[in-house]
C-alpha cells in the first residue's frame, strides 16, 4: 500500500498558459494516489450517481494478463484499504479515481479499458478502441506526430503525472456532455476552475499502460483570478471553442480582472 499523498494544495496549471503540450512530470511511486478524506467521499458519491444514467465501463480487447496485473496493482498500492474483490469493476468503484487501460501491440495502440463516471466532456463508449492519436485528435492546436512514442513511454517508463484545466459554471466533478453546462452569467456569476489530474502507470511486462484520472475544483476564493485572464486571453478562437468559453471569454476576463 502506497504511503498518504494529500489532496490537499491542488495545482493551478492555467498559471503555465493554455496548452496542448503533454508537460509530462515523472513522479515517486509514492506520489501515484492522492487522498484526502471529504473529497474522496465527494468523488465515491458522485460517481455512484453517474452509473445510475451513464455508460461508464467499455472494453475492447483487453488482455488478461493486463487486466489482473492493473486489479492487483490497485489493490496492493491503494492508499487506503479497499475490499478485496474479483473483477477489475468492484474496484475502482471503490476508488475516488476514473481509470483507463490503454493497450500497446507492435505499432498498435489502443485504449482497451474505460471505468469513466467522471469524463470531462466525452463519452467512453465513443472513445474505447482508439488509439492515441484519434483519442486527442478533437483538440485544436495539438501535434500528434509523436503519439506512438507517448505510447511508448508511457508504457515502458514513469510513472508520471500531468494536469488539465477548464473553467466551469456548475459546483460538480461529473461533465459528461449529456448533462447541460451552466453558462457564464455575468449579472451572478460562479465560475470554478475544474482540474484534471492524471497520472500513468506503465506495465512493460503485460505491454499496457493505467491511466488515473482524478478531478477537483476550484472555487472563486482559490482562483488566481489575474493569471487565470491571461490564460484565457491567450487563447485563440478554435481553444475557446474547444473549451466551451467562445460565446463568454471577453465578459469573464473583465469579470476576472474587475473583482
Amino acid at each position: 500500500m502506497s504511503d498518504l499523498f494529500s489532496y490537499e494544495n491542488v495545482p493551478h496549471p492555467y498559471r503555465d498558459g493554455y496548452s496542448v503540450l503533454p508537460r509530462l512530470r515523472k513522479i515517486p511511486r509514492e506520489e501515484i494516489f492522492r487522498y484526502e478524506p471529504s473529497h474522496f467521499q465527494r468523488c465515491l458519491t458522485e460517481k455512484k450517481l453517474a452509473r445510475e444514467s451513464q455508460v461508464f465501463e467499455v472494453e475492447q480487447r483487453l488482455n488478461e494478463d493486463l487486466r489482473e496485473a492493473v486489479r492487483v496493482f490497485l489493490l496492493q498500492e491503494y492508499p487506503i484499504p479497499l475490499k478485496p474483490a474479483a473483477s477489475l469493476r468492484e474496484v475502482v468503484e471503490q476508488m475516488q479515481e476514473d481509470v483507463v487501460i490503454h493497450a500497446l501491440e507492435g505499432e498498435d495502440d489502443w485504449m482497451a479499458y474505460g471505468h469513466v463516471c467522471l469524463p470531462s466532456s466525452w463519452r467512453p463508449e465513443e472513445k474505447i478502441g482508439q488509439n492515441l492519436r484519434s483519442l486527442h485528435a478533437p483538440i485544436p492546436g495539438i501535434n500528434l506526430d509523436k503519439s506512438s512514442q507517448l505510447v511508448e513511454t508511457m508504457v515502458h517508463h514513469g510513472p508520471f503525472e500531468r494536469f488539465i484545466w477548464s473553467v466551469v459554471f456548475d459546483d460538480r466533478l461529473n461533465f459528461h456532455p449529456d448533462i447541460p453546462k451552466t453558462p457564464f452569467d455575468v449579472d451572478k456569476p460562479t465560475v470554478y476552475v475544474k482540474v484534471e489530474r492524471q497520472v500513468t502507470v506503465g506495465f512493460p511486462e503485460q505491454s499496457g499502460g493505467l491511466f488515473l484520472l482524478s478531478e477537483s475544483l476550484l472555487n472563486e476564493d482559490e482562483i488566481d483570478r489575474p493569471a487565470l485572464a491571461d490564460s484565457i486571453r491567450k487563447m485563440n478562437d478554435a481553444e475557446r471553442e474547444y473549451k466551451g468559453l467562445i460565446d463568454c471569454a471577453a465578459d469573464l476576463i473583465n469579470w476576472l480582472e474587475c473583482t
